[in-house]
């Protein structure tokens, strides 16, 4: 009866045994799963900070294009303001018996304003 005994608690080892075998297995398998999904989320972290620096080196070359067009413009803006108040000028020497009209020669404000986009 004690052999009957020993058998049966052996058998419950045994058992039990099989039941911590199963759960390794899965915890094992989840860890793996894990460990892969850690890696895949440090992957989508580095391609994400690639972008950010590529997105930032185009913002700052825009903002260069952006004020090299500027001081284009600026440059072409004085350079029609000059050619108006020369043909004023012009317009005055040749017409010297009557004062130039405040309608035939109005000041044009060519200002460039500037706005900040970011």
């Amino acid at each position: 009866m004690s052999s009957l005994y020993v058998l049966a608690f052996e058998g419950f080892l045994a058992l039990l045994l099989v039941i911590a075998i199963a759960y390794c297995i899965r915890l094992d398998g989840r860890l793996k799963a894990l460990r892969s999904g850690n890696m895949r989320m440090l992957e989508a972290a580095k391609e994400l900070q690639n972008s950010v620096l590529h997105a930032e080196n185009a913002v700052t070359a825009l903002r260069r294009s952006a004020d090299a067009a500027g001081k284009e413009l600026q440059g072409k803006i004085d350079e029609a303001r000059a050619m108006t108040a020369a043909a004023a000028t012009a317009q005055q020497y040749l017409r010297e018996d009557q004062p130039p009209s405040r309608d035939a020669v109005r000041p044009v404000d060519f200002s460039l304003r500037r706005r900040s986009v970011l």
